[in-house]
């Protein structure tokens, strides 16, 4: 269905440009002849220092009304917000969305800062931004060692691509303050994963679960090739002699939650992260990255009978059970780690051309000069046999040259330790991905692992043979049949380039991607006035059992300042703690929070004032388990209530558990 709904608005909206090649034609290189490949050097790196790392998490500066990203918005019942405009407006968040950084740095040319994003993808365009930034902070240009990758909730802020036509369906249209925002807060946290280095030893291993995923994609079942890896890369950072961050990469689909749910969710794997983490005795930051989940859906545990505690809305159960099990593989793993400092760490990145011409398609097939998707969307993919279909290529909605999609993408090589590394830009398919991580494992003799979703989104990616079978996933490559095996070729080199250490891959590359630019200037976003700022609509009430959900309400300001945060605390005010030390508030999973604006957004699109009420939910018990104390005896919530000056303070009433 979310297919068809996308279809719908592209068929209405895409409308091809004139049909001009770029023909492929690489850069001159002053001295050189452009139809040879590059001239090409051995590095000259400087020796490595002492291994650093840092740690960092920075919300993301999302209002709660933003609309969604990944879903298709046709169809949907309206929810208007200021914040929203083809898509429907979120009323719910579910913890709160951030960035998450992990900085392993040697010195010089020798570094590399993963970031993992609660989005569902990221654009060059707004890594380039990020870069710049950087770069006017720091003084140095960060491409070669950057990797930002979305886990790809597709319950994550949208507006983020400057685009028209068609591809606004893919996430509604740009909203340029909130954008600025998100390039400053990606800024923020690797500036701040930086600021934090410190020295460090890794521990690396290999662990493999197939519980967290299900293979969704019948089309290929019939091809002699992969359908699902268990694999599951772990990188473990230890300072001071105390684990502070594990770095895992694992085959799933983040998307548990539907559109239709308004929440505002890092989903799926936001909440392994947070599952993992309660398991050890102290705070540690996991950084749970999506590697290949092109084919693959979120992984679904039974519920155990006789299972007792209230049921929480939209899946929530569903994932913490599946982030159990997880845990139950990465914490033991972990347990049997050795770790040390003198080892590698190094990254390059490498953009590429991607067009008709660079894939090489003969006349006749896939005539899209500028991209297409949603090949043969409205008819059924070949889950039968391995029979191509017949004419596929020739059943896409054409994107237009006015909508600016690149023709080229950004690819990642590195090392990590024992481990090498290599990033895909988009959802790529298990059979895709392994042929890769086959190539790396061969040209390095060690392990592997694939970063997903990373520094850009090109679609789906699957190799040619699985293309011609149809379905969702071949629908959604933007530039047809061979995009898949001309990526997983350019991915191969890419990481031959970097292990051999030459200055450039084999082919030409493009200049970069500017960053998205020319709507600066706009008006900025004013907050309403709130009305009864910082008093309890509604308190909690006075006792509570373990199949209740406790429930309260605060009047907050305009979602544009914040998320009003609660803490869980005893009657005599101290702070709750889980077994790892961390706080109990709604950052986490543990709650989540309802906004209801009186008047509602759809009655008065703005006011000049208004009464924003913000409902907690905190269920006593957890269906899943859970490493808070058993709760006995008198608690309340302290409430961090953001205001356009300082923040209010809202203590509730004492609830008593029975």
């Amino acid at each position: 269905m979310r297919a068809l709904r996308l279809l719908s608005v592209l068929v209405l909206c895409a409308c091809d440009g004139p049909v001009v090649e770029d023909g492929g034609v690489p850069p001159v290189d002053a001295g050189h002849d452009a139809s040879e490949p590059p001239p090409r050097v051995r590095e000259e790196l400087p020796a490595p220092g002492p291994l650093r790392a840092g740690v960092a998490q920075v919300l993301i500066p999302a209002p709660l009304g933003i609309g969604t990203m990944g879903f298709g918005a046709i169809g949907q019942a309206p929810s208007p917000t200021p914040f929203s405009q083809m898509f429907p407006g979120t009323t719910r968040q579910h913890a709160a969305l951030s960035f998450r950084a992990v900085a392993l740095s040697r010195g010089d040319a020798h570094e590399v800062v993963l970031v993992r994003m609660d989005t569902v993808g990221v654009f060059q365009q707004l890594r380039e931004a990020v870069l710049d930034e950087l770069e006017r902070r720091t003084g140095r240009r960060m491409n070669d060692s950057l990797v930002l990758a979305g886990n790809h909730t597709h319950s994550g802020p949208g507006r983020m691509l400057m685009t028209t036509g068609a591809l606004v369906a893919l996430g509604d249209t740009f909203f340029p303050e909130f954008y600025d925002r998100i390039v400053q807060a990606l800024a923020d946290v690797v500036e701040r994963a930086l600021d934090d280095l410190a020295p460090a030893e890794l521990g690396l291993t290999m662990a493999s679960t197939s519980v967290g995923h299900s293979d969704r994609r019948c089309e290929n079942d019939s091809l002699d090739q992969p359908q699902e890896s268990g694999e599951l890369p772990l990188i473990a950072v230890r300072r001071a002699g105390r684990l502070d961050a594990v770095v895992a990469s694992y085959g799933y689909h983040g998307t548990v939650l539907g559109i239709g749910d308004l929440t505002l969710s890092g989903d799926f794997g936001s909440v392994v992260e947070q599952r993992i983490e309660e398991r050890f005795d102290h705070p540690v930051m996991v950084l749970f990255f999506n590697s290949w989940g092109g084919d693959m859906a979120p992984g679904s545990v039974p519920e155990p009978p006789g299972t007792t505690g209230p049921v929480q809305p939209g899946g929530f159960d569903r994932m913490e059970r599946v982030g159990d099990a997880v845990a139950d593989v990465v914490v033991p793993a972990i347990g049997s780690m050795s770790y040390a400092g003198d080892v590698p760490v190094r990254a390059r990145t490498y953009r590429v051309e991607l067009s008709r011409a660079a894939i090489g398609y003969p006349d006749g097939v896939f005539g899209y000069p500028h991209g297409g998707a949603f090949c043969g969307i409205g008819s059924d993919g070949n889950c039968v046999d391995s029979t191509p279909i017949d004419g596929l290529d020739t059943r896409c909605v054409p994107i237009s040259i006015r909508e600016n999609l690149p023709k080229q993408t950004v690819l990642t090589a590195g090392q990590i330790g024992s481990f090498s590394f290599v990033t895909g830009p988009g959802e790529w398919s298990t059979a895709l991905a392994a042929g890769v991580l086959d190539r790396v494992r061969a040209v390095s003799g060690g392990e592997a692992m694939f970063i997903g979703y990373a520094n850009d989104y090109t679609g789906y990616s699957l190799n040619e043979v699985d293309w011609w079978q149809g379905g969702y996933e071949a629908a959604g490559a933007l530039w047809g049949p061979g995009q898949g095996d001309y990526l997983a070729a350019r991915l191969r080199e890419s990481f031959e380039t970097f292990h051999d250490q030459w200055t450039e891959p084999p082919w030409w590359q493009p200049a970069r991607v500017a960053p998205f630019s020319g709507y600066d200037g706009y008006a900025p976003y004013v907050p309403e006035a709130p009305v009864g700022l910082g008093t309890l609509a509604a308190d909690v009430a006075g006792t509570a059992g373990s199949e209740d959900v406790v429930t309260f309400t605060v009047h907050g300001s305009d979602p544009w300042l914040g998320v009003p945060i609660a803490t869980l605390e005893t009657a005599s005010g101290d702070p709750v703690r889980r077994a790892n030390g961390t706080v109990v508030t709604s950052e986490s999973y543990d709650l989540w929070v309802d906004l209801v604006p009186t008047p509602a957004y759809a009655e008065m699109a703005r006011a000049t004032e208004r009464t924003f009420a913000w409902t907690f939910h905190f269920p006593v018990t957890r269906r899943a388990g859970t490493t808070i104390p058993t709760l006995s005896g008198g608690y309340r919530f302290r409430v961090a209530v953001p205001a356009s000056s300082a923040p209010v303070e809202v203590v509730t009433g004492t609830f008593t558990v029975e």
